[in-house]
């Protein structure tokens, strides 16, 4: 073959092969056919017997061919044939030809290990029919059909038997007719990485995610995708898992199939391991994540990866469907929370009441606080809280409380997470009633509901919930101070209608289905109100309480006096003040019942003495009231405090161990008094309230 015409085959070829359509699933293949040509049909001129005598015997030629396979079933090829065939009774005489051609072909796999396939193709080639000492050269079209029957080893290779027709096409008639039969041996090149599996993905469902819930996509599902084997048998042993590059901690797990059948389909939830990385998203995000796909196919392992984009909200998007969603938005170790609540809670912790609910007065010196320092309510313009409620399918924003001590401002449900976190810092429990109109954050007292009712003058003022009573708080009144908050936040709560049931939302009961999320750390920490502004706001706020609560049961027990008052009057008026914390008031009630030989009044003026810290006074009352009742234990309990307080360390053990023989569990509640300890005692002193003898 004269070069140039090589040339023009070989660009025949090629321009044939690129035209074919390249689809996702193309996968290349070799094919290489060792086969016997058997010649028929060419006639030599010669009768033997009255029929003519073939012109060739028995050859042998081998093909190389490469193809591409479409859609399962269809596989376009280029060949590269050569053939040498014997001229028949002609010593050193044959027909040399060298083919290139294209064609198609059609395969299938009737079962997982069985190839069968049928082909058509034509072409040119140089054709030499050679004698001894001469030869004759020229460009001849050929064409062939062929058909296999083998066994698939593996995907990628397969072993054949092969039968097939070709011509040899001339002038006027054909040069060489025949059969060939042989094997086939198929070599897949995807086993180099080339080409591409037969199994599909295609998504059937996904939502936009909520990055405040990213620690549960490990067990609900982000998103369902399909898995269909369109390989060529089925395929075992599938694990799928899904990751996203930085924004996933490791690969997550989405499923294991022992067997899916060929061009069967599983529905695989797609799982993933987030990590905290999808906090950074301040608006709606899609990332790019991997789901990997392996599998054994006829005892081939294969690995394969398909894309799937994952669409986030921002940080801060969420709905109120379930109002238990609070819990991600309260993070107690927040530290741009704690610079500035362990602050608050210190000056409270110095000025409190020893006769007050404790949590109460903490409650108002961190409310109090952070209205000094500035927050303030605005309705979010965009989505105010109080359309979002109304319609639980629709996104609503909600900062974190770092969000709101950094902008000093936020809707109603921003400014009651920002309180209710503020005290979970300082290990004060919180709650939230989202309904339809505000926010109410609310906090329990440390006394039970029975208490609660004997000691407040309105009870009304107070949500009693499973034996614990509530301080309510209407937050977006934080202008007007603590106390307009806590009448606001009682007057909504009665208001609602009995149908709708409204409830509060504890945050330790909202973290069990919303574990507490905190934004990435930033630089910014709060600037803390002045020491001298918080005391005077929190004594003020205190006072206005405490002298709300006194002076009905003043005016109670008043009227029950006709003339002048007895001792056991003057003392109850002293313990009514002692209550609140007016204890020069108490002290003046208690001196007039010790004057009228009130003895009880004696051990309220030793207490009353201990809470303003001048233990000596208070050593001589305790004194003075055990010579009258040696086996008083809260006698003992209040001379061996303040004995200690004196540092006489050998007498407050003395009258400890009696203390503790009298009533052991007393006595374990102030074990610091058995011996000398470097640490802070409590502050706490023996109640005010001995009613009598």
């Amino acid at each position: 073959m004269k070069p140039s015409h090589r040339r023009c085959i070989i660009l025949l070829m090629l321009s044939a092969s690129i035209s074919l359509p390249i689809s996702a699933d193309g996968q290349f293949g070799l094919r290489f056919d060792p086969v016997v040509l058997v010649p028929f049909g060419n006639s030599s001129g010669v009768k033997n017997g009255g029929q003519n005598v073939e012109l060739y015997s028995l050859g042998y030629g081998a093909r190389i061919t490469g193809s591409l396979s479409y859609f399962g079933f269809l596989s376009p090829f280029a060949s590269l044939d050569v053939n040498n065939v014997p001229v028949n009774g002609v010593s050193g005489s044959s027909l040399l030809s060298e083919q290139l051609g294209v064609g198609v072909s059609v395969f299938a796999y009737p079962f997982p290990r069985l190839i069968t396939s049928a082909g058509i193709g034509g072409g040119l080639g140089n054709t030499t029919f050679s004698t001894s000492g001469s030869s004759l050269s020229g460009m001849s079209p050929f064409w062939k059909i062929d058909t296999e029957l083998g066994y698939r080893f593996t995907p990628s290779f397969s072993l054949s038997g092969l039968m097939g027709y070709t011509e040899t096409l001339g002038t006027v008639s054909a040069i060489y007719k025949g059969f060939a039969v042989g094997l086939r041996f198929n070599l897949g090149l995807d086993i180099f990485g080339v080409g591409s599996s037969g199994v599909e993905m295609a998504p059937v469902h996904q939502d936009r995610l909520l990055p405040i819930t990213y620690y549960k996509a490990d067990k609900v599902a982000i998103a369902k995708v399909r898995v269909r084997d369109t390989d060529s048998a089925e395929i075992r042993d599938v694990k799928v898992s899904f990751s996203a590059g930085t924004y996933t901690s490791r690969p997550a797990d989405c499923g294991n199939f022992d067997i899916i059948q060929h061009n069967d389909s599983v529905e695989v939830p797609i799982y993933a391991n987030f990590n905290d990385n999808v906090l950074g998203f301040t608006e709606p995000t899609k990332i790019q994540g991997e789901v990997k796909i392996s599998y054994r196919i006829l005892d081939a392992q294969k690995t394969i990866t398909k894309p799937l984009t994952i669409e986030f909200n921002s940080r801060n998007s969420t709905t109120w469907a379930d109002p238990n969603v609070i819990g991600a938005f309260i993070s107690p170790q927040d530290p741009v929370m704690l610079e500035l609540s362990k602050y608050l809670a210190g000056l409270v912790r110095v000025r409190i009441i020893p006769e007050i609910d404790k949590s109460l007065q903490y409650g108002m010196g961190v409310f109090e606080g952070l209205r000094l320092y500035g927050l303030v309510w605005n309705a979010d313009p965009t989505i105010p809280y109080t359309k979002a409620r109304r319609d639980t399918s629709q996104l609503a924003y909600i900062q974190y409380p770092a969000q709101t001590l950094s902008y000093k401002s936020g809707d109603s449900d921003a400014l009651a997470l920002t309180f209710i976190e503020a005290l979970e810092s300082i290990a004060v429990p919180g709650a939230i009633a989202v309904l339809p109109e505000d926010v109410i954050a609310a906090f329990p007292l440390d006394m039970g509901e029975p208490q609660a009712r004997a000691t407040f003058s309105n009870p009304n003022m107070f949500i009693f919930d499973s034996g614990k009573v509530w301080v309510p708080l209407r937050v977006s009144l934080i202008r007007d101070g603590f106390l307009r908050a806590w009448q606001g936040g009682a007057d909504l709560w009665r208001s609602q209608p009995a149908a709708s049931h409204p409830q509060l939302v504890k945050v330790d009961d909202a973290w069990k289905e919303f574990s507490p999320v905190a934004i990435a750390a930033t630089d910014f920490k709060p600037v803390k109100p002045g020491e001298e502004q918080i005391n005077q706001a929190f004594g003020t706020v205190l006072s206005r309480f405490a002298q709300s609560e006194v002076e009905p049961k003043v005016r109670r027990i008043l009227a029950t006096i006709n003339g002048e008052p007895t001792g056991a009057q003057h003392n109850r008026l002293g313990i009514a003040y002692a209550q609140y914390g007016f204890y020069d008031r108490a002290k003046e009630e208690f001196e007039k019942a010790v004057s009228k030989n009130y003895s009880p009044s004696i051990i309220n003026l030793a207490n009353i003495a201990f809470l303003k810290k001048d233990y000596r006074t208070a050593s001589a009352g305790f004194e003075k009231a055990l010579s009258a009742n040696p086996a008083n234990k809260n006698v003992l309990l209040g001379l061996a405090r303040a004995r200690y307080e004196l540092g006489d360390y050998e007498g407050t053990n003395q009258l400890y161990l009696k203390v503790k023989a009298i009533d052991p569990g007393l006595a374990a509640r102030f074990s610091y008094l058995s011996a000398k300890v470097d640490e802070e005692p409590a502050t706490t002193a023996t109640p005010v309230g001995q009613s009598g003898g």
